[in-house]
């Protein structure tokens, strides 16, 4: 590349940083502080801009396979839109079913338009371990493997979501995989990776070595999950009868409908609900808050049944309280702008959860608190 050609990319690419660090901060924001997101499947999000000199290298790397195959170089022109990882997020989950949780959970961000999956969900598996989570590792499996692991998605932000403007342009890629997959990555990347990309020639045997630690660590990551199983079954076993309105410590067995994918049918207790919330507030909520309402009846021991659950909570003095407490602060009444019937919906129930376990001035102050911040966001 010629050093022109570089310069404008990178005084390009470093007045375009401010943009993708928003973008960051943004989806961030998005996963932690939304009331339906599988936080209990949430470890760690943290993300990466693209170092200058390694999209530099990167970009000499392509334009010279272009060149071979004749189609169009990289320039200032169109670096953003070739080079997908300038921004990379990545979310880390301490087990395997959380992984599941997570891909289902973006799925549904997709769905409502909030995500664009540009591509993906692409699996990079390290090697190919053909054992289910639980299941005993027979002697002589064969495990085939490149030494890195994780699901990868490039994403733009989709029309629904409330970005502004200039961030919905930008792509970034999303990286999900376990905290395990995480440690072997940044060892690989810091002790082999990085010598190997300036051109020393490691000695085969610490590749191998490199190649061999992922393995164990993958093994260990489905020891892990069975380890979770089994502590989540004693817990269901021993587990004392719930009285009143005492609330049973959450754990992935009283959420195993938190989050469905088409391939799960959605039971009647969804359904009764979904029906409920409608005749209540007099509009249709996503999946994504469905799901999320249900997580919260079960957690409190407040399931949905013979559909009495939400009538007695949103009795008809609370609902006017709500109502009158969202349009102090909000200065507008709920469930009338149409993205944002959802989060209006979580806000009530909550509220009305607040007021039946707390009492009512809790309830009132805890509205305030929250509604404050959503409107300062």
């Amino acid at each position: 590349m010629k050093k022109r050609q570089k310069e404008a990319i990178l005084i390009s690419f470093l007045q375009e940083k401010g943009k993708y660090k928003k973008l960051a901060e943004y989806i961030t924001h998005l996963i932690q502080d939304d009331p339906s997101s599988p936080k209990e499947s949430l470890h760690t999000i943290i993300y990466r801009l693209k170092d200058e000199l390694r999209l530099i290298e990167k970009i000499n790397m392509l334009n010279n396979a272009r060149l071979d195959a004749g189609t169009q170089i990289i320039s200032k022109k169109n670096y953003q839109e070739c080079i997908g990882d300038l921004l990379g997020v990545r979310i880390i989950c301490l087990r395997l079913a959380d992984i599941q949780k997570i891909e289902a959970y973006l799925k549904l961000l997709s769905e409502e338009n909030i995500l664009h999956f540009v591509k993906g969900p692409e699996p990079k598996k390290s090697f190919i371990l053909p054992v289910a989570p639980g299941e005993s590792i027979q002697d002589g499996t064969d495990l085939r493997y490149t030494g890195y692991s994780s699901i990868h998605y490039q994403v733009q932000l989709g029309e629904n979501c409330d970005a502004p403007p200039e961030l919905k342009e930008l792509q970034f890629e999303l990286q999900l995989r376990t905290i395990l997959e995480e440690a072997w990555s940044e060892i690989d990347h810091k002790y082999r990776y990085v010598r190997s990309r300036t051109g020393l020639k490691l000695p085969e045997h610490i590749h191998a070595g490199f190649y061999n630690l992922s393995a164990y660590l993958q093994v260990a990551a489905h020891q892990a999950e069975y380890l979770c199983r089994s502590a989540e079954a004693y817990t269901r076993l021993t587990s004392p009868k719930v009285k009143g309105n005492a609330a049973i410590p959450p754990d992935d067995t009283t959420q195993s409908i938190a989050l469905e994918t088409d391939e799960t049918p959605r039971n009647i207790s969804s359904l009764t609900i979904e029906a409920h919330l409608e005749e209540i507030f007099g509009v249709k909520v996503t999946l994504r808050t469905l799901i999320y309402i249900e997580k919260r009846l079960r957690e409190l021991n407040l399931e949905e049944t013979e559909a009495k659950t939400l009538r007695h909570l949103f009795k008809k003095n609370r609902l006017v309280e709500f109502k009158a407490i969202f349009q102090e602060i909000m200065s507008s009444a709920p469930f009338v702008k149409e993205k944002e019937c959802s989060i209006d919906a979580i806000n009530a129930l909550n509220f009305a959860i607040f007021y039946e376990l707390e009492g009512k001035r809790v309830a009132q102050e805890g509205l305030r608190v929250v509604l404050r911040w959503r409107k300062n966001r």
